[in-house]
């Protein structure tokens, strides 16, 4: 996993999402680096980590980010996850738990993708298990298309247009993901049910959700605040599913005020 390390003080760790490369924090980073020596990481065969010689999966992430975070050398580390990210930091917390990392930032995503009676919190509203499988199939025919169209999608429903060179940015950036990488995470986070398992997260949390998001519902950020035992949710007015670049003064508020609130904690 390859990872970068910018300014100095209690250490963040950001996750992106799948197809995404550590530059899209690149925002966050100059905001949220004047403060903390923030890390950023690119998941295996994402930005500028070597193509796999498998389809990589959660776990293989988890393993990853522990020998990032076990190179910190501290015991008071937040782990911040974005979309498929945030799937990553809770692998990682379910496997390893929480000897170094003391807090996490969970932002935009869902405990499981897929539609079903009861459930109304799936990807995009209501992906179902035909929807997941012709999303596999366009990765495997033509991963660039795909990613791009993951990119463009992001954005506020009913927003204003985004900057296109900021979205020209983050497409070239997504279309360098391996095929191999983008298609093993998705099928594996596509065969992930969290719904009991964030219930054992046992960590101050905090949740950042878009309220026009169209990746996942907004409403899913406060049945995350009401499972997860010591959470709370932010809901960004005028964002969708990539809420740290569309409100970015706001989400380091957020961010920021959690984490002084927190590190104050004995």
């Amino acid at each position: 996993m390859r990872a970068e390390f910018h300014g100095a003080g209690p250490d963040l760790v950001l996750v992106p999402g799948l197809a995404a490369s550590r530059h899209f924090f690149d925002t966050t980073v100059a905001e949220l680096g004047r403060d903390h020596r923030v890390v950023t990481v690119d998941l295996p065969g994402h930005g500028d980590a070597p193509a796999p010689t498998r389809p990589p999966t959660l776990s293989d992430c988890a393993v990853a980010l522990h020998e990032v975070i076990e190179s910190l050398g501290s015991d008071d580390v937040t782990l911040l996850g974005w979309s498929l990210g945030a799937t990553v930091a809770w692998t990682y917390l379910a496997e390893y738990g929480t000897r170094r990392v003391r807090r996490l930032i969970s932002v935009e995503q869902t405990p499981w993708l897929l539609a079903e009676e009861g459930w109304p919190y799936a990807a995009f509203g209501s992906l179902d298990e035909a929807g997941a499988a012709a999303l596999l199939g366009d990765v495997r025919s033509d991963c660039g298309a795909f990613a791009e169209t993951l990119v463009r999608s992001s954005f506020a429903v009913d927003g204003p247009a985004p900057d296109e060179a900021l979205v020209a940015d983050l497409v070239r950036q997504a279309r360098r993901a391996h095929p191999d990488a983008v298609g093993g995470l998705l099928s594996d986070v596509l065969a992930q049910d969290w719904r009991d398992r964030v219930a054992a997260l046992r960590l101050p949390t905090l949740l950042v959700h878009g309220r026009r998001s169209a990746v996942y519902p907004p409403e899913v950020g406060s049945w995350l605040a009401k499972t997860i035992p010591d959470a709370r949710v932010e809901f960004l007015d005028h964002s969708g599913h990539l809420c740290f670049l569309e409100e970015p003064a706001a989400f380091a508020a957020a961010v920021r005020g959690f984490l002084t609130s927190e590190e104050k904690q004995p």
